[in-house]
This record gives C-alpha cells, sequence and structure tokens, in this order.
C-alpha cells in the first residue's frame, strides 16, 4: 500500500494544491464571521431573530400555562403581534433618545431596591438580587441596562398619554395611534425570512 501511495504521491500533491489554492482565492468560509439575523432594521436599530423568537417562546409558553386548550386558538397570528410589539418598543426608544427621554441611575437603582423578588420581610437583600440574576443568567449589567431600557420605554409612554389631553380616547388606543403616525416618520425594514 505504501508503495501505491509512493507511486501517486504526484498525484496526491496536485490535489492538494489545488485544494490549498481554492481556499486562498475563495477563502475559509465565515467561520470567524458569524451571520447575525435581523427580524427589522427600525431606524438603524436592528431587531435580531434571536430576540424575536425568544419573546415569541416566552408568550407561547405563557399562552399554554395559562389557556391550556385554547392555547392553539390564541397563538394565531402571534409572530405578527410579537413583531408589532418589538418594533413599537423601538419606537418608543426613538422617540426617547430624539426628546432626550431617559432613565436615570436613581430610579434604575430605585427599581431594583423596591423589587419583591429581591427582598426579604420588606427589605432589600444584595445577595439575593446576585443569586436571582445569576439563576436567569444575568450579570448586573446586562440587568440595568435592560431595567434602564423599559424605565425609559416607561417613561415615554407617559409623555404620549399626558399629551392626549382630556381626550375620550383610551390611553392605549391613544398611543397606539400615535406610534402608527409616527411609522411613517422612520425608516422600517421587516426581514421576513427571517420570521419564516
Amino acid at each position: 500500500m505504501i508503495k501505491t501511495l509512493r507511486k501517486n504521491a504526484k498525484y496526491f500533491y496536485f490535489l492538494f494544491f489545488l485544494v490549498i489554492i481554492t481556499f486562498v482565492f475563495w477563502g475559509v468560509g465565515t467561520v470567524d464571521k458569524p451571520k447575525v439575523e435581523y427580524v427589522a432594521d427600525v431606524d438603524g436599530q436592528k431587531i435580531s431573530a434571536e430576540r424575536f423568537w425568544r419573546n415569541y417562546e416566552e408568550i407561547r409558553r405563557f399562552y399554554r400555562e395559562v389557556f391550556k386548550d385554547k392555547a392553539a386558538e390564541m397563538e394565531q397570528g402571534l409572530k405578527e403581534k410579537v413583531l408589532e410589539d418589538l418594533i413599537n418598543e423601538e419606537i418608543l426608544l426613538w422617540l426617547a433618545k430624539k426628546y432626550e427621554i431617559e432613565a436615570t441611575d436613581k430610579e434604575v437603582q430605585d427599581a431594583i431596591v423596591n423589587d419583591p423578588r429581591f427582598m426579604r420581610n420588606g427589605i432589600f437583600q444584595r445577595d439575593i438580587y446576585f443569586q436571582i440574576l445569576k439563576l436567569n443568567r444575568l450579570n448586573p449589567a446586562q440587568y440595568e441596562a435592560s431595567l434602564k431600557r423599559e424605565i425609559t420605554i416607561g417613561k415615554t409612554i407617559q409623555v404620549i398619554a399626558f399629551s392626549k389631553g382630556a381626550s375620550e380616547i383610551s390611553d392605549s388606543v391613544y398611543i397606539k395611534a400615535f406610534l402608527n403616525s409616527i411609522r411613517s416618520q422612520i425608516k422600517i425594514k421587516i426581514n421576513k425570512e427571517a420570521l419564516s
């Protein structure tokens, strides 16, 4: 067998040379640059497919736990609803940035200290805070950034609701109409392939 390999070595070297040339001209692929999929782009802010599917699965799990037999019925149009909610979040953050609405560090700190999940006997417990974050695979910086985002969105919603004045329209209907009117001012691109 070794004699056969030595006899045909020139073919092996030729094949080896072709493989090397192929890698030189076409590269080894995108091993070091994984492709990140986005379901939507809201004025440059991308909504990742991972974020979309995580939210989608959380809501589906909730529907199955609460509505049991009617869960399948409730899930109709769920992808569209989740996408709309995520786009609305980005629009609210766009508005917050435009009008300089932002959660302060004190607001974030107060929200953490007053969160009942992190309390025992009505007192904030730092070790419980860290333990709960660890169980949810979060570090304090990630959680606080997420909380700051939530508070900013909440403050922006309050500003929008306050702008309605004494109208008979409910806050939720007014906010939805307001966000729909803002959509025309923002470039929104949806990647339908990432949603399938």
